[in-house]
């Protein structure tokens, strides 16, 4: 068993079920910003589309468009 997925949920979701996750909630976790955050300091690959919806997430928080929750 995998102890580190029952501690995060993160480790076995792709960018893009997370990322759907946050844009049909309308809200971002400070587990989301975390994921976001190692995901740059990881450099991890990202196809297009997976970078579209990255992109869209950015946006919308910026437009005010996300609930930041913790």
């Amino acid at each position: 068993m995998n102890t580190n997925a029952a501690i995060n949920p993160y480790t076995q979701a792709s960018p893009e079920q997370i990322v759907n996750r946050i844009l049909a909630s309308g809200k971002i976790t400070a587990a989301d910003r975390a994921w976001f955050m190692k995901a740059a300091i990881d450099e991890t690959i990202l196809n297009q589309h997976e970078l579209t919806q990255v992109r869209q997430v950015s946006d919308r928080l910026r437009m005010g468009l996300l609930k930041v929750v913790d």
